[in-house]
């Protein structure tokens, strides 16, 4: 190695390369380095085979495997190779010695036969002059001095080594000894080995030094403050304890903690377990010191445990009477819901202690779940208190968590008991069915031991870690939907459906609650505000859609608002407002809805049928169109996968009815079939469009038109059976908003005709079917010639067996096809 070339007239020198990543060596030092990049051992192998030298030069980037030369710091160091030991690894421990600085040229790898890099280099020219030389002297001298005081602090070399560097009188290998004692980045440290001029190095290594001077002050500061902070407590402590003794000799005693504690434990009408429990926790929180961590949980585990109302409770209401009337006072309808709680009442004033199901009170947003529950409470004279759990996903909330964790606290059901005091209170499980579940464990699972009867007269939390009695607490759940709660859970509970209000029932509420509590909250009690019926039926029909009354209180709300500004820039609290149309469109802009969404005509291929939603009921819409293809289906308008399955279902009962509708064998593999449900934008899915597909279906195959003022709904089977459905109330309401006069149903559907209000049941008619046939003979237009041929319709008008239910027959009983 070391051969020689000429390179800008200056000496050129020619090493094998060990590229350095984070750390930087210095002439004069002696450092050992582990070697295990293949290309930098061979290099190590090499220069220990010829002369031991070497080039060390610091990588910029520490990622780069193989750097080049615009990757290396221009400034390296010349080494020689002391010692090199092949390690277990088969890496190698390689003591090195820095030699002189170098300023690096070149990297050569264009030989692929060398498995390592070469370094081109030129020694370096340290700079000489009287005056350079003088101020290097001086600024050494001060470094001298600073790193004598730094030492004394920190201890960077031990005195004999500083001795002996002081000794040898060599003021460059001084500073380089310095530098590399200081703990600072390798980029400060490449900065200095790179500065040229002597007393610029000097100075920088100065700097650095004085840098740690300052930090070293600063971490002594901190260290005394925080040792003076713990004489201070100590000596409060002390001086605590000695001021407690003095009032014991003087008999002027003040409550102590421990002892307020045991009085507060002694006072609770306790079982013994839990007796046990208090005394432990306090005798173990005397022991500690008063500032420890530990003591603040338990002092913590001891505020839970003594105000949490393990016998206290308060005594329910005798008079069935005077429930019923908070019931009539705080809801209009729901007379069977009221008939229920009044049972659930009555039941437990004749039991104290019965073992019922859980009220599960089911139903769209706005229909007065909430305001239920609240009203049994005030019936029973219980306390009342809410749990959200919607989006809970951690176990740890029903449970709660473990005192080994930092923060831990008790779940929601015993922080409800807490709040309310008491161990019997009606505690609202607040939407139940939104509760969902991860990697936290499944808040569902936790609540089945809250809900159970058999398991929750010893509930443990796992913050309490003692088993608390909930047998006494009455729990009421709400939910929008039952389908989304785990079966389990859903056992537990006795679902109680609650359905949207007519038009008249929430004109009504409106003139009884909701219409005086925005008088109210607005601050118009002085004014006369006129209203008729007729305006609060515009405000329903035009400004809501809705199961509920939620939306109908925002809008009264709004024009409360509105009134209560007049009144103000005004400055008249006595004025007179009409409620009319004209005013509503002002107060609340533009009808937001149309009223009838019914066909002013009767359509081809498009059917109005019924749909229930977490709302209430809605209208949908279904269209069907034929053109000439390859007998494709395509759907249309975000359907959910069961309304896929009911489109495919209502497609193959129609392509085996074929011959009866009088359509060639070949005409579905001919023509492409496009069904459609309109707003796509809105997910829409659920087992209730069947007889709605196969009547639009038929409809576009035969051109004949859909009777606009029917709307139906019911499953389909293959062979074209009607299978019942759910939620028959709600697309009962949801057809009436919409101007549907003729609402057809299945048969097995019944059973739930009581449950239409009167005032609707009398303004619409019903048809109830069990079989499509039906369904066709009723909604697609009649006396046309399709119903005159005998290889068409025909057949399905002749040949029905048995009556669509009361109150509307549908013709003669005769022999079906199929």
């Amino acid at each position: 190695m070391g051969q020689e070339t000429t390179t800008n007239s200056a000496e050129a020198i020619r090493y094998p390369l060990l590229p350095l990543r984070d750390m930087v060596i210095f002439p004069g030092s002696v450092t050992s380095i582990f070697v295990g990049r293949e290309k930098s051992m061979e290099a190590t192998r090499r220069a220990m085979d010829s002369d031991r030298r070497i080039l060390l030069a610091t990588q910029r980037n520490a990622e780069i495997t193989i750097p080049g030369l615009s990757d290396l710091y221009e400034t390296a160091v010349a080494g020689e190779i002391l010692q090199l030991l092949k390690m277990p690894d088969n890496t190698y421990k390689v003591l090195i010695e820095g030699l002189s600085r170098v300023k690096l040229v070149d990297v050569d790898s264009s030989d692929e036969t060398c498995p390592y890099a070469v370094a081109v280099f030129a020694r370096s020219a340290e700079p000489e002059g009287e005056k350079e030389q003088h101020l290097y002297e001086k600024s050494v001298i001060k470094l001298i001095d600073a790193f004598e005081r730094l030492n004394e602090q920190q201890t960077f070399l031990s005195v004999e080594a500083w001795r002996e560097l002081r000794a040898k009188n060599q003021p460059e290998r001084l500073i380089f000894a310095v530098a590399e004692s200081l703990r600072i980045p390798f980029v400060e440290l490449q900065d200095i080995l790179g500065t040229d001029s002597l007393w610029e190095r000097a100075e920088k290594v100065k700097a650095a030094m004085e840098n740690q001077l300052e930090l070293s002050r600063l971490e002594g500061q901190i260290h005394d403050k925080v040792r003076a902070q713990l004489d201070k407590m100590q000596r409060q402590y002390y001086l605590q304890e000695q001021i407690k003794a003095i009032r014991d000799e003087m008999g002027e005693t003040e409550p102590d903690e421990f002892e307020t504690l045991r009085k507060r434990a002694k006072a609770k009408t306790w079982p013994d377990d839990i007796r046990q429990k208090a005394e432990s926790e306090i005798r173990k929180l005397e022991k500690m010191p008063p500032m420890s961590a530990e003591s603040g949980v338990i002092r913590n585990y001891l505020d839970w445990l003594l105000d949490l109302p393990f016998s206290e409770a308060t005594t329910d209401n005798a008079d069935i009477a005077q429930a019923e009337k908070i019931l009539e006072e705080s809801h209009y309808g729901l007379e069977k819901i009221k008939d229920r709680i009044l049972e659930f009442i009555a039941v437990r004033q004749l039991s104290p202690e019965p073992r019922g199901p859980i009220l599960c009170l089911s139903g769209p947003p706005g229909v007065g779940k909430t305001s239920l529950a609240r009203s049994l409470a005030d019936s029973l004279g219980r306390k009342f208190v809410r749990i959200a759990l919607g989006g809970v996903r951690d176990e740890a909330e029903i449970r709660g968590h473990r005192r080994t964790y930092i923060g831990s606290m008790p779940g929601r059901i015993i922080a409800a008991l807490k709040k309310a005091k008491v161990n019997n209170p009606v505690i609202l499980l607040d939407e139940i069915d939104k509760i969902s579940s991860d990697f936290r464990g499944n808040p569902a699972a936790a609540l089945l031991e809250v809900l159970d009867p058999e398991q929750n007269k010893e509930f443990t939390d796992h913050y309490l870690d003692l088993p608390f009695d909930l047998s006494k607490a009455l729990f009421v759940a709400t939910a929008n939907v039952t389908h989304s709660i785990p079966e389990p859970l859903l056992d537990r509970l006795e679902i109680i459906q609650l359905s949207g209000y007519t038009e008249m029932e929430k004109i009504q509420i409106a003139n009884k609650y909701l219409i005086p509590r925005q008088i109210d909250e607005n601050g118009i009690k002085g004014v006369e505000l006129e209203y008729t019926n007729k305006s609060l039926a515009y405000i329903i029909r035009h400004y809501t859609k809705e199961a509920g009354v939620r939306q109908f209180e925002r809008e009264l709300a709004q024009i409360g608002r509105k009134i209560a500004r007049e009144v103000v820039e005004k400055k008249n609290d006595t004025a007179t407002f009409a409620l009319d149309k004209q005013k509503i469109i002002q107060y609340l802009g533009p009808a937001k809805y149309l009223y009838t969404r019914k066909e002013s005509e009767n359509p081809v291929g498009k059917v109005s049928g019924l749909a229930w939603t977490s709302a209430g009921g809605d209208i949908l819409n279904i269209e069907v169109a034929f053109a000439h293809g390859k007998g494709n289906l395509s759907l249309t308008g975000n359907l959910g996968d069961v309304m896929k399955e009911s489109a495919s279902t209502a497609l193959g009962f129609v392509r085996s009815q074929a011959h009866f509708l009088g359509l060639s064998p070949d005409f579905f593999e001919k023509n492409d079939i496009f069904i459609h449900v309109p707003e796509g934008a809105i997910p829409k899915d659920g087992p209730s469009a069947g007889i709605t597909l196969v009547t639009a279906i038929i409809s576009a195959l035969t051109q004949r038109g859909v009777l606009s003022h029917i709307a139906m709904t019911g499953e389909v089977t293959l062979r074209g059976n009607v299978l019942p459905i759910g939620g028959l109330k709600e697309k009962v309401l949801a057809a009436f908003r919409g101007g549907i006069t003729h609402v057809i149903c299945p048969k097995d559907n019944q059973k739930d005709f009581e449950e239409i209000p009167a005032s609707i049941r009398q303004q619409m008619q019903f048809s109830f079917v069990s079989h499509v046939r039906e369904v066709i003979v009723l909604a697609l237009v009649q006396g046309s010639s399709i119903f005159q041929e005998k290889s068409g319709l025909a057949f399905y008008a002749t040949h029905l067996t048995g009556a669509a239910a009361a109150p509307i027959a549908t013709g003669p009983t005769t022999t079906q096809p199929m």
